[in-house]
């Protein structure tokens, strides 16, 4: 019997990263870690500094000014009611946003958005 291999959101994510180096090197990266533990004052301090609840995990910014938005689940993970609230917007704004489940859909989603991201080398 074989141990089923739980996939967390953080690797998809540094998986992500790391292909994106190799397949779009002129596409930049930018994690919003608006998920990370704090304590009640840097939780305070980070509101103050904008933190915005439920904002995706990552900005992709790319030539001729391209930014998309991408928020990274586990397979089995739940969108919160804040995350669908800032899609909805980013999409209304006409910004690409969309919600991925691993680095290929990811990838994909930007090549559909325009980016110059290469395919997946066999």
């Amino acid at each position: 019997m074989t141990k089923a291999v739980t996939i967390l959101e953080v690797d998809i994510q540094a998986t992500f990263r790391k292909r994106m180096y190799y397949a779009a090197p002129a596409i930049k990266v930018v994690a919003i870690p608006n998920a990370a533990r704090r304590t009640r004052w840097e939780a305070a301090r980070a509101k103050k500094e904008g933190l915005a609840t439920g904002f995706p995990d990552v900005m992709c910014l790319g030539p001729d000014g391209l930014v998309a938005m991408i928020e990274f689940k586990a397979a089995k993970g739940v969108i919160s009611e804040a995350q669908q609230e800032w899609i909805d917007l980013l999409r209304r704004y006409s910004f690409p946003a969309t919600v991925a489940r691993s680095a290929d859909e990811a990838m994909a989603f930007l090549r559909s958005a325009g980016f110059p991201v290469r395919e997946r080398a066999a």
